[in-house]
């Protein structure tokens, strides 16, 4: 068995070669924005981030811990890491039902568009929107794989042409005056522009676009002074140990508590249902 590390092209890569195997792991530095998610979903502790002032975290992989499950690809809100077996392309822990599908709950109703409108490209902070006319009319191209759900283009789109609803849920709390003099490195490095300044020259949250997805946490020096708070995440069906405790370090006890409950509840409201349709068709 071999393993290995190695950055190339704006890359990261990591592998492990067997006799008949070849792991890969790749994270895209471009769409890599230093979030703690995937830190924070990894059962091996392989991920960490090293923390650069002004500028996004830069994310790291121990080799010699990985396993290839793409727990990690799984929680990224940006797509950025991807894993294969032999250069083909898959998630193994989506494929065994170890974790669930982020929901990406995303509805573009191109008919409302009207021609020469670019309101919701322009306002896509990660650019994942493109917009072409023809004959036929407007089309609006979302890359769906990579939207962070942030709804900039939502607030933007004049005619309500988009809905976009957060896969996460959660809240994000500033202390101004724990904040350094002059400091923006959490406005600087925020991939969905919810943070801003204020005409006081404070860093305030807009909640409406934060995605709660903590690439602020690392470049903050002042401790206490930024706290982001994860209640619930939006996904696909699951029945998983793992993915309980990956809900848990992403958000809380509370939140994964919270979904434990919805699902009792789910189940219970299921078992009625089937005691009572016999009695409907009698």
């Amino acid at each position: 068995m071999k393993r290995y590390k190695i950055e190339k092209d704006g890359k990261l890569e990591v592998g492990m070669v067997l006799y008949t195997k070849h792991f890969k792991l790749t994270v895209d530095r471009d769409l890599c924005k230093g979030c703690e998610l995937c830190m924070l979903a990894c059962p091996r502790e392989a991920i960490s981030l090293i923390a650069r002032e002004g500028a996004t975290s830069l994310l790291d992989i121990d080799e010699n811990k990985c396993d290839y499950h793409g727990i990690c690809a799984v929680a990224c809100p940006f797509n950025a890491i991807t894993i294969s077996m032999n250069d083909q392309a898959g998630i193994p822990a989506v494929e065994h039902g170890v974790f669930p599908k982020l929901t990406r709950d995303i509805e573009v109703r191109s008919e409302k568009c009207e021609p020469g409108c670019r309101d919701c490209e322009k306002a896509c902070p990660l650019g994942m929107i493109c917009i072409s006319e023809d004959e036929n009319g407007v089309s609006v191209d979302i890359k769906k794989e990579n939207c962070a759900s942030c709804p900039h283009c939502w607030a933007a789109c004049p005619k309500d042409a988009i809905e976009v609803n957060k896969f996460i849920e959660g809240d994000i709390q500033i202390k101004p005056e724990l904040c350094p003099p002059e400091c923006r490195n959490c406005v600087d490095v925020c991939p969905v522009n919810a943070l801003e300044v204020g005409e006081d020259g404070k860093v305030f949250a807009n909640d409406i676009y934060c995605i709660y997805c903590g690439a602020c946490l690392p470049v903050c020096p002042a401790d206490g002074a930024l706290r982001v708070h994860r209640t619930a995440i939006r996904h696909s069906p699951v029945e998983s140990g793992a993915w309980n405790k990956g809900l848990e370090k992403m958000t809380s006890a509370t939140g994964l508590m919270r979904e434990l409950s919805a699902k009792r509840n789910d189940r219970a409201r299921e078992a009625v249902a089937k005691l009572v349709q016999p009695e409907e068709n009698e």
